[in-house]
């Protein structure tokens, strides 16, 4: 709808002008009419329209001058004199210096309608190529903005500083800090890009309305679906340069008006173009961190970065028990081993970088389970299965644990249902049969053999095929595995009851043995836990 005002001395002409046509009907808005020069200049000033219809005989300014200074002042917009034939001469001169049409008087309907076709054919032409030179230079902004937070720009100082200057953005004696906004969950959520692109609408547009700063805020689209924010600020306000409010409220805001959530991180302020990068990359280091910071909605990195040195000593036994119980199909003590491995991220407060690891880890257990009991990942899991992503996505500890639970149960319960061929039965039979009798410090491969009517070979062979290990290697990690449940089991035993416990009649054979399976002696396991 494009907006009209008209001015005329003569008040019939006035109403005449606003009834000649339905305005409306054919995209145009009446929005004032004046009935002299000064009026009509005062009314243009708070109306701003895009089409003035102005006499050229009025009293306290002629259409003349008032079309010359509309013209100085507001060159947006469309001037048509209206003039009768005796100014004629005038109406063809004013259109040489600036006017963009006239009309006689009188004019009917036709002729009205014929000469609005004509300036809104202008008009629409010239929104366009606005609306698409807004486009390329909202394009070219955002491209330049992504490079000054990469590693690809390769432009000389200079060069960056010229062109920064062209978006506003100043060098010298500014301090610079990136907070990147992620969507929660984003490739479980909206797959689909329309829907993605949205939330990253709604998420830009309040940024705009909740963030209020001393300083300049460039907002744009960055890597992998996050919304940027570049704050920039004098050295003099540095200390006021970032509120954790306004982007908490962010947070709150989408997730109780939108039902998605997002997390975001901070990442440090520093003077210079250099310090863009470095603080991009910190703000992505918080965000990644995420599921350690207790659900915390916007994280800074500054909080976080002393995580980076507690990677802790991950004990390697919990995952070695977990596959035996995977092995067992014992759904209790999987959740049970999951349960304490997930107290002991949180107890040791880790970092994300190393719980991501721990997490991975498991997944990768799980899926080497799969392939020992003869299957594909597909043929179990679905399709899509993507655990990078699933991993890094989770929001908490708790929900990745959650989701690693199902993981194993899922795979658990399949495992059980498969049909089992002979030799994985008497397989089962014979891990049951050491499981019971490892204690026996005279049992040989031959004894278990024995047990099942087999011969010595063909049990090696099961052992090797289904677990991918000798009778004896699983004979002796089910003792190791026993033994250093009893060293911290707080019942302060004496070595040689627990060499006697797990099937060794010599403590000084037991020792060695310990060793070689755990790198420290018994009694340094039992110090380290």
């Amino acid at each position: 709808m494009y907006k009209v005002i008209f001015a005329d001395d003569e008040a019939t002409f006035r109403t005449y002008f606003k009834r000649v046509i339905d305005w409306n009907a054919h995209g145009f808005e009446i929005c004032g009419e004046a009935k002299n020069g000064l009026e009509a200049l005062e009314l243009i000033e708070q109306v701003r329209p895009d089409i003035a219809f102005i006499d050229i005989n009025m009293p306290y300014m002629n259409g003349m001058d008032l079309a010359a200074k509309v013209k100085e002042q507001y060159p947006s917009t469309f001037i048509l004199l209206v003039t009768g034939h005796s100014e004629f001469e005038y109406a063809r001169k004013a259109v040489k210096i600036g006017v963009d049409d006239y009309i006689l008087k009188p004019f009917d309907e036709d002729e009205l309608l014929v000469a609005l076709a004509k300036v809104k054919g202008t008009m629409d032409k010239l929104r366009v190529e606005r609306d698409n030179l807004q486009k390329e230079r909202q394009v070219w902004k955002e491209s330049f903005l992504n490079l000054l937070i990469s590693n690809e720009y390769t432009e000389d100082n200079e060069t960056i500083k010229s062109q920064m200057s062209m978006f506003h953005i100043q060098e010298d004696r500014m301090v610079f800090q990136v907070i990147s906004v992620e969507i929660d969950s984003l490739h479980e959520q909206w797959p689909d890009s329309g829907e993605i692109h949205l939330r990253k609408y709604i998420i830009a547009n309040l940024l705009n309305d909740l963030i209020q700063l001393e300083g300049q805020h460039f907002i744009f689209n960055g890597p992998e679906n996050r919304i940027i924010s570049l704050l920039q600020f004098t050295e003099e306000g540095a200390d006021q340069r970032f509120s954790i409010e306004g982007f908490s409220k962010l947070c709150s805001l989408i997730k109780r008006r939108f039902g998605f959530s997002v997390t975001v991180g901070a990442g440090c302020a520093g003077p210079g173009i250099i310090s863009i990068r470095q603080s991009y990359k910190e703000s992505v280091i918080a965000l990644r961190n995420k599921i350690s910071m207790n659900l915390m909605d916007v994280i800074m990195y500054r909080d976080i970065s002393s995580k980076a040195a507690n990677i802790g000593f991950y004990p390697s036994e919990m995952n070695e028990n977990l596959l035996i119980h995977l092995r067992l199909h014992d759904e209790e003590k999987i959740k049970n081993t999951l349960d304490s491995i997930r107290d002991y991220i949180r107890e040791n407060q880790l970092s994300g970088d190393y719980i991501h690891m721990i997490l991975a880890g498991l997944v990768s257990l799980c899926l080497t389970y799969i392939y020992e009991i003869g299957k594909r990942v597909d043929d179990i899991l679905p399709k899509s299965f993507s655990p990078f992503e699933e991993i890094t996505n989770k929001s908490s500890v708790e929900a990745a644990f959650e989701w690693i639970t199902d993981l194993y149960l899922n795979v658990t319960g399949h495992s059980k249902s498969i049909k089992r061929s002979k030799s994985s039965k008497i397989l089962l039979s014979a891990r049951e049969y050491i499981d019971t009798h490892y204690r026996d410090s005279q049992l040989k491969v031959e004894d278990i053999a024995r047990q099942f009517l087999i011969q010595p070979r063909y049990l090696l062979k099961i052992f090797q095929e289904g677990l991918g290990m000798s009778v004896s290697d699983y004979l002796f990690e089910t003792r190791m595995q026993r033994a250093k449940e009893l060293l911290v089991s707080g019942q302060n035993l004496r070595l040689t009851n627990i060499a006697e416990m797990v099937g060794y009649s010599d403590p000084g054979h037991f020792s060695k043995s310990f060793k070689k399976y755990t790198g420290l002696t018994p009694s340094e396991y039992e110090v380290t836990r």
